[in-house]
């Protein structure tokens, strides 16, 4: 990892990202790609450490309060956010400044934040989302540094049972791999059993050129039952 100071935080669209670049390591990562022009190895994350203070400044200048979403470019909660707090501290932000927040993660250090997360929900709107595959073993080859399918499940319970919603993103749908009939209704009895609001869905969008494809080909190389 390293640090940056950042010029900016906030999109239009009243997204952020912490973190750019990610140590998940999962093969079908689109944000890995070429075409985001990243000036970085994508494993060695930069650290935007003014990131708090650019938010309040933004936040406060926002003519309309929104929900501002994270982690759909990089997760907020990568394991260097147990030493950094720099995802806490924009949660302060957004509660202080009385926004809502939608968190897109697979990691269940969001858990350690549930008590910003309550009372964001109590003024506004906190929505917790998550990605994953039934089947364990396919889980850890595709994505072998994020923590359990089984653990993500039990975080979503946890959001719901503090009246946090909790939502899937069934993303991607990888032919041969994790779209068959057994996996797709063992991801919907999750949901189910976890309580979760919502779902969404995409096919796998690999970008042409450097990144994504390179990433994934040798990875699941053996793992297809085709």
């Amino acid at each position: 990892m390293h640090e940056i100071r950042a010029k900016s935080i906030l999109s239009p669209r009243g997204g952020i990202n912490v973190y750019r670049g990610c140590t998940h390591g999962c093969v079908y990562c689109d944000s890995r790609s070429a075409c985001y022009q990243m000036d970085h190895a994508f494993e060695d994350v930069a650290v935007k450490v003014n990131a708090p203070e650019l938010l309040e400044d933004a936040l406060r200048r926002r003519r309309r309060r929104c929900m501002v979403g994270t982690g759909s470019m990089c997760d907020p909660y990568l394991p260097l956010e147990r030493e950094t707090r720099l995802t806490r501290r924009c949660l302060e932000v957004i509660e202080r400044q009385g926004f809502g927040v939608s968190v897109l993660t697979k990691s269940d250090l969001v858990l350690r934040d549930l008590d910003l997360l309550k009372r964001i929900n109590q003024t506004a709107k906190a929505v917790v989302c998550t990605t994953f595959t039934f089947d364990e073993d396919l889980c850890r080859v595709l994505e072998p540094g994020v923590c359990t399918t089984r653990r993500r499940f039990e975080m979503l319970k946890a959001c719901r049972e503090a009246g946090i919603a909790a939502c899937v993103w069934l993303c991607p749908i990888l032919p041969f791999l994790n779209d068959t009939e057994e996996n797709l209704r063992g991801v919907l009895g999750y949901c189910f059993d976890a309580g979760a609001e919502a779902m969404s869905t995409s096919a796998w969008a690999s970008r042409c050129g450097r990144g994504t494809g390179s990433t994934f080909t040798p990875s699941w190389t053996g793992t297809s039952p085709a």
